[in-house]
């Protein structure tokens, strides 16, 4: 025969089964979450990295485009000066 004993500890190790799971679940979630995080972080930084690429080839592109102005304003003043004395 089952007494109130028996049945509270039927009970207790049902909630403890119930518990259990959940907390499987919720780290199971928390896991997840974090995955998505990492993968979230590991495409912004390539973004990014992109960026940073893009920038450094307009940045190269202006440094180029400078050093040819310089030498195309030394042309314009040695035909200007050419042409003033003439």
């Amino acid at each position: 025969m089952l007494e109130t004993s028996d049945i509270l500890y039927i009970v207790l190790a049902f909630c403890a089964l119930w518990i259990t799971a959940f907390i499987c679940w919720f780290v199971y979630q928390i896991a997840v979450m974090l995955k998505r995080v990492n993968d979230l972080v590991a495409e912004l930084k390539f973004q990014i990295e992109k960026v940073e690429h893009l920038l450094d080839a307009i940045h190269g592109k202006f440094e180029e485009g400078g050093e040819h102005l310089g030498s195309l304003v030394e042309h314009v003043k040695t035909y200007i000066s050419s042409k003033t004395n003439k």
